[in-house]
């Protein structure tokens, strides 16, 4: 059993910002009389880009795929879980206990999960390393050969120590491993690079963040949000036909999935502005730690839904125009700082690089200190870690602030 029809949709309305929305929606329009939009004026000032060629994106095509490799309406939220570990390469990013954790299912059924995915074409997507990716691109007699498979297990080592390096490493002859070698040549260690780059475009507030009083409200952009409803379609008599039609369903699916969508989007905008006001006020140096796990608890969805969203979507605020990554990060590791972010303890070490004596550039030592009696206590390795972050050298290179 596959992905319903709405589910799909669903799915890509929550990976869209609203101008990627509106395009689809004018597309579904064009062939179903049922529904009605009012669409969001393209901005001229912001022309779009591609940054490959046209076509579906790697994530649109494995989320197209996913109903003819997983059959088992169980087995879709772990899918979907892999999927979001699917890196812009096509191989995963994150190991499969963590999946399984996260799922709260065992890591076996997570392995089988994944091996049904690995069926998808272009064979290789899914690869946990390019070893596996390219045996994945084997037939499955060349699979069971024993030269290819001791070939594949050292192939790192190519890079290492040369064709002499593998022949030890795998036991065999130099000619074999020349043989194999010229085979595995033959393979495609990127299966990801045909598909469509991300869009590439300046970016348009899908939410606006304005300061009333001592608070902050969130409002949808009425400028760029879409807006789609039911047409009141008649028949030859001048009456509401009554019956039913899947172009109607799908009218309905499309109009419930974007009310949705922009409800989640409002409500994430509003949990974003209660828990990071002091940072819309005053930058990164008052940014809380905020995950996207933790708002997803809150909103009571699933991680990945959330993290959709904030990767398509985008906030007009005091600051400019940013992403809504931008809102989230993570606190600094350290007892006594479980409310200070790392983009907070940067900033402060990157405004007192800018008042240090250039003759005298502070150690790492003396901003640990320096953290640690204005109430931040951290180690000298922390602050060392912290300061490269900023960008800014160490006391023996020349350097200047981030922000200088």
């Amino acid at each position: 059993m596959g992905l319903s029809p709405h589910l799909q949709t669903g799915l890509a309305f929550m990976a869209a910002g609203n101008l990627e929305l509106a395009r689809c929606l004018e597309e579904a329009a064009a062939d179903n009389p049922w529904l009605e939009l009012r669409l969001p004026m393209r901005p001229n000032d912001a022309p779009p880009t591609e940054a490959a060629a046209c076509g579906p994106t790697l994530h649109e095509h494995v989320l197209l795929c996913l109903p003819t490799l997983i059959h088992d309406a169980s087995d879709q939220p772990v899918a979907l879980a892999i999927i979001e570990e699917l890196d812009s390469g096509g191989f995963m990013v994150r190991p499969l206990r963590d999946i399984a954790a996260r799922c709260g299912v065992p890591t076996e059924r997570v392995e089988g999960v994944l091996r049904a995915l690995q069926r998808i074409e272009p064979r290789g997507l899914f690869a946990r390393s390019v070893s596996e990716c390219l045996a994945l691109q084997l037939t499955e007699a060349e699979r069971k050969t024993d030269r290819l498979n001791r070939l594949l297990r050292v192939l790192p080592m190519l890079t290492r120590g040369g064709i002499d390096a593998v022949a030890l490493a795998s036991g065999l002859s130099v000619a074999e491993v020349k043989t194999g070698l010229a085979r595995l040549r033959g393979l495609d260690p990127r299966p990801a690079a045909c598909f469509a780059g991300a869009m590439v475009r300046t970016r348009v507030a899908d939410l606006i963040f304005v300061r009333d009083g001592s608070s902050w409200q969130v409002t949808l952009n009425p400028d760029t949000t879409p807006r789609a409803w039911m047409a009141c379609a008649v028949g030859p008599t001048g009456r509401r036909d009554p019956a039913p039609s899947r172009s109607r369903r799908e009218a309905h699916g499309l109009v419930t999935a974007l009310e949705r969508r922009n409800l989640t989007l409002l409500a994430l905008g509003e949990i974003l502005a209660h828990e990071q006001g002091a940072f819309l006020s005053q930058g990164e140096i008052a940014q809380r730690p905020l995950t996207q796990r933790a708002v997803a608890r809150v909103l009571r969805l699933h991680e990945s839904t959330i993290g959709r969203m904030v990767n398509a979507c985008a906030a007009a605020t005091p600051q400019g125009i940013m992403p809504l990554q931008r809102f989230f990060c993570r606190a600094v590791r350290h007892d006594g700082l479980a409310g200070t972010s790392a983009p907070a303890m940067i900033a402060r070490i990157a405004r007192l690089i800018a008042t240090e004596v250039p003759q005298k550039p502070l150690s790492d030592d003396q901003i640990a200190a320096w953290l640690s009696d204005a109430g931040w206590p951290v180690s000298r390795r922390v602050a060392a870690k912290l300061r490269a972050r900023a960008g800014i050298g160490n006391r023996s290179e020349p350097r200047v602030s981030a922000g200088g």
